[in-house]
């Protein structure tokens, strides 16, 4: 096999796994469960969700470090080939579940190996940049059209429903392929920035998971929610400046402001109130994610990619209410994926390590998500029952767990309006600049070491 045509069976290859890591590792709350479960087991399963995702982020990068260390591409995809076999017999598995304990341990068990996916794929195809940038696109598209996909109620570790199988055939025949030609020799890490990936990633999770379960928790004032959002979004924005700075990287800075602004989107998407055929989404997505690394190829520039991020939250706050027209929403998903190429592209790393952190930061960045969800109001309609013009329905504060099932199960609701909090836009919004002036000043702090390094000890 030609050097080319092994180089684009690896993007394309990688293209698959990304996708199918990225989709396994996206956590949407699921509400309706079609057996029954008793009160703990159902707050079990709740917390569970935020859980798997944050533990599949971090093995992600323990993979990553574990296998860059191989002499070849192979051991990674001999990995991949062994984590998507395991995604299969999920797949196959969950047919046969019958209560939420077993969901709950094929769940992680899919979590775990979604992310010894990802990290396996990094460490095989980061060295090149075909691969690197295929993996980009399909990471970053991923985290936003997956939520086009809808589970049909029965028993599934997602409310996305299970990886579908056009993703997972060509995932492992692709990535075993890849195994038996794909002789290139990995680009080793530095042991210390390895280190670092994994403290970061650690201490990232664990901080996003306990600040998004502080915030679900709040069932107190509507000031009260706030201040404890306030805090929130200080501590893991300062924590993830302070990694940026450390590892000397602002692709985390800008994954940060992806996630920030993706799930104003994604949620609307995920409703499906405007009835959209799911290939338009998807099609729009996609397409504006790759014309955004396109563009950052020719012309790198992140702060105009957050600039574009951050009209989503600011249109959020000049019009809290979600649009009915499916063409304005349509520009709304072009807007966020040129952004989000454009600003990922922009600040792609060279090393893996970082890679593998930077591209798992949006999935385990539950305090966005958690304050979308938990300011964002839903009228629904039921049966012959309509909601009084104006009242809008809360979740989740506004029922407990049980009572929200009792009704997406018995009464099939169809959620018809959504309105977002014009004080969530502006917090994210916020959050978006944070993260611009911050690569802004790890830019010039970057230049100025190239320009004016520091001596060594042994020089004079």
């Amino acid at each position: 096999m030609t050097t080319n045509a092994r180089l684009s069976l690896t993007a394309v290859a990688t293209a698959f796994a990304g996708v199918l890591g990225t989709f396994v590792l996206i956590s949407r709350p699921q509400w309706g469960p079609l057996f029954s479960a008793s009160e703990r087991q159902l707050d079990d399963w709740n917390a569970a969700l935020p859980t798997g995702v944050a533990v599949g982020c971090v093995v992600a990068v323990l993979a990553y470090g574990a296998l860059q260390r191989a002499g070849s591409a192979r051991p990674p995809w001999i990995t991949a080939v062994v984590a998507t076999a395991v995604l299969i017999a999920a797949r196959l598995a969950v047919s046969g579940v019958s209560d939420l304990d077993q969901l709950t341990v094929l769940y992680y068990t899919k979590c775990v190996a979604g992310g010894v996916l990802l990290g396996a794929v990094v460490a095989a195809a980061w060295s090149r940049a075909l691969p690197r940038l295929a993996l980009t696109i399909a990471v970053a598209a991923t985290f936003v059209v997956a939520h086009t996909a809808h589970s049909d109620w029965t028993p599934s570790t997602s409310m996305l429903g299970e990886p579908f199988w056009w993703v997972l055939v060509p995932a492992i025949v692709l990535a075993a392929v890849c195994a038996a030609v794909d002789t290139d020799t990995p680009a080793r890490a530095d042991a210390g920035t390895v280190r670092e990936a994994i403290a970061a990633v650690s201490t990232l999770a664990v901080g996003h998971r306990l600040l998004s379960a502080w915030i679900d928790g709040q069932s107190g004032s509507r000031f009260r929610l706030w201040i404890v959002v306030g805090l929130c979004l200080v501590l893991v924005v300062a924590l993830t400046e302070f990694w940026a700075r450390r590892l000397d990287s602002p692709f985390l800075l800008a994954a940060t402001a992806v996630a920030a602004t993706a799930p104003m989107v994604t949620t609307l998407l995920a409703d499906d109130h405007l009835r959209l055929q799911p290939w338009l989404p998807v099609a729009v997505g996609v397409t504006a994610v790759a014309a955004g690394v396109a563009i950052a190829l020719r012309r790198p520039s992140p702060l105009i990619g957050l600039c574009l991020l951050a009209v989503i939250p600011l249109w959020t706050a000049v019009d809290p209410t979600a649009t009915d027209s499916r063409a304005w929403f349509l520009v709304e998903l072009a807007v966020l994926g040129v952004g989000i190429g454009l600003a990922l592209g922009s600040t792609l790393p060279d090393g893996g390590a970082v890679a593998a952190l930077g591209l798992v930061v949006p999935l385990l960045s539950l305090v966005f998500t958690t304050l979308v969800g938990v300011t964002t109001s839903f009228v629904v309609y039921s049966g012959s029952y309509e909601p009084l013009p104006d009242v809008p329905f809360n979740m989740p504060n506004g029922l407990s767990t049980s009572e929200a099932i009792e009704i997406f199960v018995d009464s099939d609701p169809w959620p018809s309006n959504v309105t977002f909090d014009r004080l969530a836009g502006v917090a994210l919004l916020l959050v978006v600049v944070f993260c611009a002036l911050a690569i802004r000043g790890l830019r010039a702090r970057l230049v100025d070491q190239i320009q004016f390094p520091e001596p060594r000890e042994d020089e004079p």
